[in-house]
This record gives structure tokens, C-alpha cells and sequence, in this order.
């Protein structure tokens, strides 16, 4: 296809490429436990299901809490063979993760026997459906899909990088894998440009064949949450003076939750009426970080919510955002934030610049450093209250630039492309 070719099948309108005959779509992920990625996938097949598309889902390990969600969608979800206990997790599942404290192990050479069934079973199945395009996310899932994909002459074989490249420093064979991967792809989807030049550093691969694809958010969630505000902070607590801060990212020691309370400390020590609300699912550290709020002096003001069902109600409520990641791919808590109207501190890193570019009263700050992140959020909170207009301007930029139709869009029309 002709550079010019492209540029007029990017730009067929949407109710055109509706008239083009879909063909079936087979999404490949380590687990469908709740994450950014994984949320992102059942986002996409649920939208694809609406376009006529027939999708499925090829998970390694059975469970999880979004399973239920593909499933009430009409949604078939397969998985290999691999049945896992709880814990210990195995070795292989946490290669498709995000960075824990847990130690790093060796897969078994049990648990590579039962991988390499449940990619057996993918082959299988590839061969059996012959879908148009078997799309695969994450490291280790990437590696399987691709292999098995382009084994079972699957037409389209798409891998996603959704993440930067840290994941081959925990794991070094997955440098390696990530490579083969690449090779085997027809095409390689980022979610950020921060993510495809990493990864065309990283793995000396050609950045103008990634297709840079920003993540989408479902924009309906957040269409009444200024009628919210006083039923949230009512239920918080809140005074009417208060100034709410928020956090929402699950308790992992690389999302910075430590380094925002050593920066709320400090922002505090002449400001009496902030409030710092931290929500998301401990994965082992809630613990000391309740210790440190004591030991700085703002244990009072520091509150741990757990997980939250209704992120937009909770955000409805606040104040200021807050993303103090040491790494990002391309954020969705933070696109939340920005959605809901809030002005943010985020650290510089990953798509993270690119999401708050040109949004009024957002700050970038240095990853790994409280006395910086202390500066941003001073900044930000002098600013206070700001101009409802500047809210009203990050909300129109967000539903324009990351709706969930504009990703599902970009999706159709590399799925849908002549190769």
C-alpha cells in the first residue's frame, strides 16, 4: 500500500469502513485480573463485539475479575491449560507483570512444560477459527502470540508494547523474547511515543514501523460527575475549605505513593486544610505507608481507601490529582483525572508528557524525588481555586483526543488494512 493509499484509508470515514466485511479477532493476555492493560483489552473487544466483530479471548491463566465482564458481553474467553494456585504465583505469570518487590525466581521447568501446553492449545485453536488477526499484549504474551500466531498463519499477528522496556532489566530473556516478537509481528502497536522510542532504543527496531495507538477511556462514566461533588466529600469528610488530593493507583512501591507522602509532608507544613485520599488495592506496602504518614506528622491527614468501583464519584471530589509512577506506558488513572476536570502533578515519565501537554495548570515533575513533586504540588495548589474554564478545557481535550470510539477506530483501521 502506497503512502498516499494509507493516508485515504485513514482518513474513510467511519460509517464507510462499517460497510467493509468484519472478520473474527482473537486477543491473547497472560490474565484478565484488573489492570490498565487488561482493562484497555475488554474496553476494545467490548467495542469491537459492538461493530460486528467476532471476538475472543485466549487468556494463560483462568480467572479473574474482568472474565465476568467479557462474559456478560457475549465475549468467549479461552484459556490454557495452566491453572494457577494463588500463590505462590508462578515464576512465568509474573513476566507479563508490573514490578512488585516480590523476588524473581526461574520458571520451573514444570511451569515451561504447562506454558508450553497452553501455547499448544493456542495454535490449535488459531488453525481451528482462522481469525482475521490475533492481537497479543504484553512481554511474555507478546513472544507466545506471535509465535503461535505466525504458526498458525494467522493473516494479521499484532503485539502491543504498553509499557516502557523495564520489564527486560527484571528479566533479561525477555530482551530476547521481545525481539523475536517484533520479528514475528506484522505490526507493533504502542500506546504512547515515549513507549515506541523506547522500545526502538531498546530493541534497535524501526520507529516508524510502530503504530502509536493512545489509550481510550469511556467517557460516559464521567458525564454527570459535576452534580457529585457534595455527595463525595460529604462522605469523606471533606469541609468545604478542605483541599482534596488524590492518588488512585494500586499499592506498588514503582507507583510512588511513599515519595507523595514525603512530598504532602512537606506541602502541609503551611497549609493546615489539605487532605491526602490514597485509593487502590494494597499489594503489601498499605502497612508502611501508614506508618510513614505517622512518622511525618500527617497521619490524620493521609487516608487509605482501598479499592474504589466508582473512580469518577471519588475524583468528583478532589481537588487535585496526583501521578508519581517511577515508570508509565501510557496512564489511565491519569487520564481519569484529567477527565474529571482536575488539575495534576505528574511525574515525567513515559506518555506522561504527552497526555498534559497543553492542559492549563498541570505540572511535570522529576520521578523519584519528594522535594520535587513537593514543588509541583505547591505550584499547582497556588493556583487554587482556578478558573472553571480551565477545567472545562482539559475535560473537551480528553473526550477529543482519547475517546473510546477514536481508539476503537484506530484499531479497525489497522485490523481492517490491506497487509
Amino acid at each position: 500500500m502506497t503512502d498516499a493509499e494509507s493516508q485515504q484509508r485513514a482518513a474513510e470515514p467511519a460509517t464507510a469502513r462499517a460497510r467493509r466485511p468484519r472478520r473474527s479477532l482473537l486477543f491473547v493476555i497472560g490474565t484478565l485480573d484488573l489492570g490498565g492493560t487488561e482493562s484497555q483489552l475488554v474496553l476494545l473487544a467490548k467495542e469491537l463485539k459492538k461493530r460486528g466483530w467476532t471476538v475472543e479471548v485466549f487468556a494463560l491463566s483462568s480467572g479473574g475479575v474482568l472474565a465476568e465482564t467479557l462474559n456478560r458481553a457475549g465475549i468467549r474467553v479461552l484459556y490454557g491449560l495452566h491453572r494457577p494456585n494463588p500463590s505462590p504465583e508462578p515464576a512465568f505469570a509474573k513476566m507479563d507483570s508490573k514490578p512488585s518487590s516480590t523476588p524473581r525466581t526461574r520458571p520451573s521447568v514444570k511451569a515451561m512444560l504447562v506454558l508450553g501446553a497452553a501455547v499448544a492449545s493456542l495454535i490449535v485453536r488459531i488453525a481451528w477459527t482462522r481469525p482475521r488477526v490475533v492481537h497479543a499484549f504484553l512481554p511474555l504474551t507478546n513472544f507466545l502470540g506471535a509465535l503461535a500466531g505466525r504458526f498458525a498463519l494467522a493473516p494479521l499477528v499484532v503485539t502491543s508494547r504498553r509499557g516502557l522496556g523495564n520489564h527486560q532489566e527484571r528479566w533479561p530473556r525477555l530482551k530476547l523474547m521481545d525481539r523475536i516478537a517484533n520479528r514475528l509481528s506484522h505490526v507493533v502497536v504502542a500506546n504512547s511515543h515515549a513507549v515506541a522510542a523506547d522500545m526502538a532504543a531498546r530493541d534497535s527496531y524501526d520507529i516508524n514501523r510502530v503504530r502509536v495507538i493512545p489509550n481510550g477511556l469511556d467517557m460516559s462514566r464521567f458525564d454527570d460527575i459535576g452534580h457529585r461533588r457534595d455527595d463525595t466529600r460529604r462522605r469523606l469528610g471533606l469541609d468545604s475549605d478542605d483541599i482534596g488530593i488524590v492518588i488512585v493507583a494500586n499499592l506498588i512501591p514503582y507507583k510512588g505513593h511513599s515519595d507523595l507522602i514525603e512530598a504532602f509532608a512537606r506541602a502541609s507544613q503551611n497549609r493546615p486544610n489539605l487532605r491526602l485520599f490514597i485509593a487502590g488495592q494494597d499489594r503489601g506496602i498499605g502497612p508502611a505507608l501508614t506508618e510513614q504518614a505517622q512518622r511525618l506528622g500527617v497521619g490524620a491527614k493521609v487516608r487509605l481507601l482501598g479499592m474504589q468501583n466508582d473512580v469518577p464519584g471519588l475524583l468528583a471530589g478532589m481537588d487535585v490529582g496526583v501521578i508519581a509512577s517511577h515508570e508509565e506506558g501510557f496512564c489511565n488513572a491519569l487520564m481519569e483525572k484529567l477527565t474529571a476536570g482536575l488539575p495534576v502533578v505528574a511525574t515525567n515519565v513515559g506518555g506522561n508528557p504527552e497526555a498534559v501537554s497543553g492542559l492549563p495548570c498541570c505540572v511535570l515533575v522529576q520521578p523519584r524525588d519528594p522535594a520535587d513533586l513537593a514543588r509541583g504540588l505547591i505550584a499547582v495548589l497556588d493556583r487554587l481555586p482556578e478558573q472553571t474554564g480551565d477545567r472545562e478545557f482539559r475535560q473537551r481535550a480528553m473526550r477529543s483526543l482519547y475517546s473510546t470510539a477514536a481508539m476503537v477506530d484506530a484499531y479497525e483501521r489497522l485490523y481492517l488494512a490491506d497487509n
